[in-house]
């Protein structure tokens, strides 16, 4: 005898009506279980279209064996008032037959973890993972490896490619800051990553993203929170961890030597070797941000985390930055910043880079300022305050906007380029015109990017990177 619950069926076909399933299990006799049901198909098939009478009323409708049961499948759109009348069609076929067993709906697996859409960071480059190891990890992860501590799982896939597997964890009320300790703690060295990588996140959530590498094996671990704006607190904290699998990771690149170890004697005795006299303090200001920057940078990552949407947050990150200031005035922080907004703007007027989320406008003495910036940190500073996070903000920027134009410069100090001699018969050898094009193609960059600054500015600026970048402290803590 067949068992079912026709009440409980009509309900689930009234509320899945685009996507039904309906398993027959325990049949004595599955072929002929499957034959009632594919007599149940022809009958439905033959109900008109409400809106088209010369069409089906479902837009699929079949039988398949999956899993070793015969599944009803159909698709009736949004035609949830028929529910009861395929139902009915189906249990006569199936009675008329006198197929035993039972007939319910086929329900999903439940989930292995409490999915969160807020952890889905790499959302369409990856695929769910079905099912979880003993541990309640994705199966490559190493053994022993931390689970954060309160936590739930939201969120465990892996790469389509199979290269990596990506697991994350939610928790209210309070960050990760702890998990850090506990994967050094395990092995894994933990390093930066690039900028790019988490540039779309910080400003909503506040990502942080290290890179993690435990022997020839690693990945990244990511810590945020969930999307707000500004001044409003979180409600919860994620951590993301991502781990390559099957494959050894590739040592890290080596450290940048281009403004972390050079002065700024260094730079005047090194900089007119490759370029023209009207160019030398434009090539000096870029390698003196990128050191300011590298200085300001360095300090960043040497303090705890600390959520960007705390009230507190300006204050707190001003006192902890405000020394590489020290010995720079009021009247040469206005330039500086002038110097920085300009540069990020001719890269965006002359299409060399996209223009940064911010605005500019001048303030009475014609100086540029990102009023968004002013106004997010006005509140919780004084004047002074705010005019030195400001410069040390448009610094920042403008490193990063210049960067293609920096590293161009560091290629060059690495293997200066040299005009070859020519040939007896005056032809010039092969490659000198390359040589020349990439000399003139940078000059022309340089004139764009320094446009409407005064030498004046721009030899004032300069010096006060470089004493920027003389104020960063010796000795610096790991994040």
């Amino acid at each position: 005898m067949l068992r079912y619950d026709e009440a409980g069926l009509i309900a689930y076909v009234t509320e899945h009506c685009s996507a039904v399933a309906l398993a027959l299990h325990d049949a004595t006799d599955q072929a002929a279980g499957i034959a009632a049901l594919r007599r149940a198909v022809r009958a439905i098939s033959r109900i008109p279209h409400p809106d088209d009478p010369e069409c089906p009323l479902p837009s699929w409708c079949s039988v398949l064996v999956e899993d070793a049961v015969p599944v009803f499948r159909l698709d009736l759109k949004d035609e949830s008032r028929y529910a009861e009348q395929v139902v009915r069609i189906i249990l006569d076929e199936l009675d008329a037959a006198d197929i035993n067993g039972r007939l319910e709906p086929k329900r999903p697996p439940p989930p292995t973890f409490d999915y969160d859409a807020q952890a889905d960071i790499f959302y369409g480059t990856a695929t769910r993972l079905p099912e979880l190891d003993a541990r309640g990890l994705p199966p490559h992860f190493p053994a022993s490896f931390p689970v954060p501590q309160d936590a739930t799982l939201v969120l465990a896939e892996q790469a389509r490619d199979g290269a990596w597997e990506h697991a994350a964890w939610r928790r209210p009320g309070r960050p990760f800051t702890e998990y850090l300790e506990r994967l050094r703690a395990f092995g894994c060295d933990l390093g930066s990553v690039a900028a790019a990588e988490v540039a779309d996140y910080v400003d909503k959530t506040c990502m942080v993203r290290y890179s993690l590498r435990r022997g020839g094996e690693g990945g990244s671990v990511s810590l945020y929170h969930d999307w707000r704006e500004h001044g409003q607190p979180p409600s919860n904290w994620y951590v993301n961890v991502v781990w390559h699998t099957g494959t050894e990771m590739p040592p890290p690149p080596p450290p940048v030597a281009v403004g972390r170890g050079l002065d700024q004697a260094t730079a005047r005795q090194l900089v007119p070797a490759f370029a023209g006299p009207e160019h030398v303090t434009s090539c000096e200001t870029l390698l003196a941000i990128n050191a300011a920057s590298l200085a300001v940078t360095a300090v960043h990552r040497a303090l705890p985390t600390r959520c960007h949407h705390d009230r507190s947050f300006p204050l707190w990150q001003h006192r902890q930055l405000a020394p590489l200031l020290r010995g720079v005035d009021a009247d040469q922080m206005t330039v500086v910043r002038h110097v920085c907004l300009t540069t990020i703007s001719n890269w965006a007027y002359h299409g060399m880079a996209r223009l940064p989320r911010m605005s500019l406008t001048r303030d009475d003495a014609g100086y540029l300022y990102a009023p968004d910036v002013r106004q997010g940190v006005a509140s919780a500073l004084q004047p002074e305050q705010t005019l030195e996070t400001e410069t040390l903000h448009a610094l920042q920027t403008a490193a990063i906007t210049l960067d293609p134009l920096i590293q161009d410069l560091r290629t060059t100090i690495a293997d200066p380029l040299t005009q070859p001699s020519p040939h007896q018969d005056g032809r010039p050898l092969e490659g000198t015109h390359q040589v020349n094009l990439a000399m003139r193609q940078r000059a022309g960059r340089l004139s764009r990017t320094f446009a409407d600054i005064s030498p004046e500015q721009l030899t004032e600026a300069r010096d006060a990177y470089w004493h920027i970048a003389s104020n960063r402290p010796t000795t610096l803590k790991a994040p």
